[in-house]
C-alpha cells in the first residue's frame, strides 16, 4: 500500500489564483484570522458580547458576572468534542509573535535559510528568508519559492493585566521599536520545477545552494542566489532562463529523504521509495553522485541526517521500522542498525548540540529519543506517545538541548521539554467536565500550537531563538510561544 505523503482532497480550483513570479503574497496577523492555538479556549456562545473570550486559564470569567453562565476552559486537543454552540479561540498572550500566511499553492516542503542579518537576533520586528516548494495542481505548474518575510512583529497582548502591568508592556514596546500597526510583507521570487516538490534543503554552509526531491524521481540542485538578490532589490523581474545546476538521476523511484551535511561542504544524500541511498558531492565546480546505491532497507527511506560531528556518517529512517547509522566509505551494509518503532519511522532528527542524541517520529503518532553511546533496538531512553496521528516533522531545538518540536497529522505542532519533571504537589493535570476524567498532560509537554489543518513540515529559525515555522495544508505559521525562554 502506498503510504500517503502528500495533501488529500485538495480543491485546487479553490484553493488560490494565479500570481505572476514577483508578488506579494497574503500574510495575516494572529489577532484577526487565526483560530485554535496552545491554550485554545472552548467557549459556549449565549449572545455574549464581552466577558470570559480574554485569557487563557481554564476558569469562568466572573469580572462581568450575570453577562453569561459559560465556563472558558482550556482546550484538549484528541479528547474535547465541540457542541453546536461552541467553538475555539486562541489566547493571543501565549504567544510572543504568531503570523499566518498563504501562497498560491500547499507547500510540503519547506527551509529556513540562513543570513547575513546576524545570529541570536531577538530585537523586534523580524526579517526572514525561506525557501519551499509547490504540490500544485498540474506538474507544470510547480515552483520553488523563494520568500523574504520582513516587519515580523510582536503581536503578544494581554487584556487582563492591570494597567500598571500594561504601561510596563507598553514601554518595552516602545524600547523595542514595535510598530504593530505596521502591514507585515512578503515578497516572493519563483523558480518553475519539474514536478511536486516532495522535499526541499538549503546547504548550511552556502544557503543559496538548494536541493529539492521530484516525485519525477530526479534529485535538482540549484543555485537561488540571484532570486536572493531579486528579493532585496526593486527589481520585480523574474530571473529568466533559470535551471538546475545538477540532476541526480541515479534514482529509480521517487523519494523524501534529503539532507545535506553540515560539516562536509556540498555532500548531499538522497533517500528513494526504492529503498536505496545515493551521495552526491561537490567535486570543484562539478557534481558527482557515487553510482553504488547504500543498501540494507528492506522499506522505503523516509529520512536522513548526517551527523553533525563526523562528516562521514549519516543516518537514515524507513518503514522497515529501523533506524540505520551509516558510514558513506562502506556501501553494502549499515555500521549500525536498530528497530526503533513498531511501525514507519517517518522522520529524524540528530542533535547539533548533543551529538550522540537523536529522536525518530513514528507513524503511530510515537516518538523517541536516543543515546548513540547505547543504540539498541526498542531500548530508547525515552518514549513519548501523546500524538493520535503520524509524526510528519520533528526536530531538535538550536538554541536548547533539552527541547524538541514535534509536527502530527493530527493538527496539533507540539514543543517538548526533556528537562522537565513532574512536580507531584503542584502538577494536577487538566481535568475535564467530571471526576472521573483522569486526562493529564505530560510534564515534558511545554507547548501546544494549533489551528492548522494537515501539518507536514516544521521548523526552528537557525537564527532567531525559539521562533518556529510550520507549513500545512492552509499555509505558514510564523510563531515564538511567551513561555519559550522561562524555563
Amino acid at each position: 500500500m502506498e503510504k500517503k505523503r502528500q495533501f488529500e482532497d485538495i480543491e485546487f480550483e479553490d484553493y488560490g489564483d494565479d500570481k505572476d513570479d514577483e508578488e506579494q503574497d497574503n500574510i495575516e496577523e494572529s489577532d484577526d484570522e487565526f483560530e485554535g492555538d496552545e491554550v485554545i479556549e472552548e467557549e459556549q456562545d449565549d449572545d455574549q458580547t464581552g466577558g470570559g473570550e480574554e485569557g487563557g486559564d481554564a476558569e469562568m470569567d466572573d469580572e462581568e458576572e450575570g453577562k453569561s453562565n459559560a465556563p472558558t476552559r482550556v482546550w484538549r486537543p484528541g479528547v474535547d468534542a465541540l457542541e453546536d454552540d461552541e467553538y475555539l479561540t486562541y489566547d493571543s498572550t501565549a504567544y510572543d509573535m504568531m503570523h499566518s500566511m498563504t501562497v498560491e499553492w500547499p507547500c510540503l516542503s519547506f527551509q529556513p535559510l540562513k543570513d547575513t542579518l546576524g545570529n541570536q537576533r531577538n530585537k523586534y520586528p523580524h526579517t526572514m528568508y525561506m525557501v519551499a516548494g509547490t504540490q500544485a495542481d498540474q506538474a507544470k505548474n510547480n515552483r520553488i519559492l523563494v520568500m523574504k518575510i520582513s516587519e515580523l512583529h510582536k503581536t503578544k497582548h494581554d487584556e487582563d493585566e492591570d494597567d500598571d502591568a500594561s504601561d510596563v508592556d507598553q514601554d518595552d514596546d516602545e524600547d523595542e521599536n514595535i510598530d504593530t500597526d505596521r502591514e507585515v510583507e512578503l515578497v516572493t521570487s519563483s523558480i518553475p520545477h519539474n514536478g511536486c516538490v516532495n522535499r526541499i534543503r538549503a546547504m548550511d554552509q552556502q544557503s543559496n545552494i538548494v536541493a529539492t526531491w521530484s516525485d519525477s524521481r530526479q534529485v535538482y540542485i540549484w543555485d537561488i542566489q540571484n532570486n536572493l538578490k531579486r528579493l532585496d532589490t526593486d527589481d520585480n523581474k523574474a530571473v529568466k532562463g533559470q535551471g538546475p545546476i545538477h540532476v541526480v538521476s541515479a534514482h529509480t523511484d521517487e523519494g523524501y529523504a534529503l539532507d545535506w551535511s553540515p560539516i562536509a561542504l556540498g555532500r548531499l544524500a538522497s533517500g528513494d521509495c526504492a529503498h536505496n541511498i545515493h551521495v552526491t558531492s561537490a567535486a570543484g565546480a562539478a557534481w558527482k553522485t557515487d553510482t553504488v546505491a547504500y543498501k540494507g532497507h528492506t522499506g522505503s527511506v523516509e529520512d536522513i541526517q548526517w551527523s553533525p560531528s563526523e562528516e562521514s556518517v549519516f543516518a537514515s529512517s524507513s518503514t522497515d521500522k529501523s533506524i540505520k547509522i551509516w558510514d558513506i566509505r562502506q556501501h553494502s551494509k549499515p555500521a549500525i542498525s536498530v528497530q526503533a518503532h513498531d511501525a514507519d519511522v517517518n522522520v529524524i532528527s540528530w542533535s547539533r548540540r548533543v551529538e550522540y542524541l537523536i529522536v525518530s517520529g513514528c507513524d503511530d503518532g510515537s516518538f523517541r529519543v536516543w543515546d548513540l553511546r547505547n543504540f539498541k533496538s526498542h531500548e530508547p531512553v525515552s518514549h513519548f506517545n501523546y500524538h493520535t496521528g503520524p509524526i510528519t516533522s520533528i526536530q531538535w531545538n538550536p538554541w536548547d538541548e533539552s527541547q524538541v518540536i514535534v509536527a502530527s497529522a493530527d493538527n496539533q505542532v507540539t514543543i517538548w521539554d526533556f528537562s522537565l519533571e513532574e512536580d507531584t504537589e503542584e502538577f494536577q493535570g487538566v481535568k475535564g467536565e467530571n471526576d472521573q476524567d483522569d486526562y493529564q498532560i505530560p510534564p515534558q509537554l511545554f507547548f501546544i500550537h494549533q489551528g492548522q489543518s494537515d501539518v507536514k513540515e516544521v521548523h526552528w529559525h537557525p537564527q532567531i531563538p525559539h521562533v518556529a515555522v510550520t507549513t500545512s495544508f492552509t499555509g505558514f505559521n510564523i510563531f515564538k510561544s511567551s513561555n519559550a525562554e522561562e524555563q
